[in-house]
């Protein structure tokens, strides 16, 4: 790699974690925005990824606009004015996808319908938990705290870094070729160890939680982050793309720098449901 893409690369990786910073540390209405606009890109970017194998177009537009929607009417919910919007949100979105399959005279159009549906299961779900995360675990506040979500995206940064910087140093042993032939098992394991040490990191400053939770916090971050990073290399494989878009230099788009979260944050808000109850 040149020079000159080593520091486009590392430029645009860092304008996008001080974009990420920003909206977590901002404060909810940072949040909402900033989020919003990632959900809205990765949304974007994974219709034009599937409408590739279909026959006509997906109604990106549509999607983007619904995803986009459902999350700002989740931040109503948690902001205690209750769940009829989301639900009400939702439920218009299904019974426009169904209306379509009726009104548009296409032989594939349940795909299109299965691809919208997924699309909103796939990204918005997660941003959703995501903001349920940063309201309903804080022990020492009822409204929107930064804590968890910050733990999130640095324990995913630190595992994609040292799995990326050890596997390139001293992988020898393939992690399911087939989807990632890059990703090695020794890279896992240092990744995998290095997270744990973040989440230990973090229980020294954030006391308010065990470091028994820290370290089960770590290990579920760099496990699902991983499974979350290899999904989204199947999808584009499936689609024989290289990249889900071109907005990050050097990164590819919006979708390729958040996939390891998408699995990641569901898995973390089981995790911490499960510790609640």
């Amino acid at each position: 790699m040149k020079l000159k893409d080593i520091i486009v690369r590392a430029g645009s990786g860092i304008t996008f974690i001080l974009f990420v910073l920003i909206g977590i540390l901002g404060g909810k209405y940072f949040f909402l925005s900033i989020f919003g606009i990632i959900l809205a890109l990765g949304l974007y970017e994974f219709y034009r990824m599937v409408e590739k194998d279909t026959s006509h177009d997906i109604s990106k537009l549509f999607n983007v606009f619904s995803g986009v929607l459902i999350f700002f009417t989740t931040f109503i919910f948690v902001e205690g004015y209750g769940a009829y919007y989301f639900f009400a949100t939702v439920l218009i979105y299904l019974l426009c996808l169904f209306a379509s399959a009726i009104h548009i005279k296409r032989h594939d159009i349940l795909h299109s319908i299965i691809n919208s549906a997924f699309g909103q299961l796939y990204l918005t779900l997660p941003m959703c938990l995501l903001l349920l995360i940063g309201y309903q675990f804080q022990p020492l506040t009822d409204s929107y705290d930064s804590t968890l979500i910050l733990a999130i995206f640095v324990m995913i940064w630190v595992n994609d870094t040292a799995a990326f910087f050890f596997g390139s140093l001293i992988g020898k042993h393939r992690f399911i070729e087939r989807i990632s032939p890059k990703k090695t098992i020794e890279g896992l394991i240092f990744g995998l160890f290095f997270t744990i040490i973040t989440g230990l990191v973090f229980s020294r400053y954030h006391l308010e939680f065990s470091t028994f939770f820290w370290v089960g916090f770590a290990i579920i971050v760099s496990i699902f982050g991983t499974l979350g990073d290899l999904f989204e290399s199947l999808i584009k494989r499936t689609y024989n793309v290289k990249d889900s878009g071109d907005l990050l230099p050097g990164h590819g788009g919006i979708l390729d720098r958040i996939d390891s979260l998408l699995l990641e944050i569901p898995a973390i808000y089981l995790y911490l449901m499960t510790l609640a109850l």
